[in-house]
């Protein structure tokens, strides 16, 4: 994801990306996040995301540093899995972000599948932070 400058405070931007059930107001897909537990995200916690009816993918948090960075690790029902971190750096009065992501497992017979996501995958980047970047300054 190309980086993108967020008109917020650190803390403000950091407490909703580490907020993975808050990520849904951004994704292109309609989709729900929902915690297995309560309180504060921490490395170890985990999270099912599905659009409506479809099997859940599995989330959990890797690395966490406040008000810097958070890494996640997400496992598809169909087997693939993908690592992602977000991270922040402020800037005067605006807050810098950058997302990055990358497959670490793919089925072999899936393979040619993994070039076509990589063509479509800025597009998606640059949709979630417009929703981002609009959802933190509005």
């Amino acid at each position: 994801m190309p980086s993108i400058v967020i008109k917020a405070p650190p803390d403000k931007v950091f407490e909703a990306m580490s907020d993975l059930t808050r990520h849904v107001s951004w994704a292109k897909h309609d989709i729900v996040i929902t915690g297995d537990q309560e309180g504060s995200p921490a490395v170890g916690n985990t999270y099912s995301s599905s659009k409506a009816g479809g099997k859940p993918d599995r989330l959990t948090i890797t690395s966490l540093t406040p008000n810097e960075s958070i890494d996640f690790h997400v496992v598809m029902p169909n087997k693939w899995e993908m690592d992602w971190q977000m991270s922040i750096s402020p800037d005067g009065d605006v807050t810098k972000v950058e997302r990055t992501g990358r497959i670490t497992t793919i089925p072999w017979y899936m393979a040619p599948m993994k070039l076509l996501d990589s063509m479509a995958a800025p597009m998606d980047d640059k949709k979630l932070t417009q929703k981002m970047k609009a959802d933190l300054e509005g």
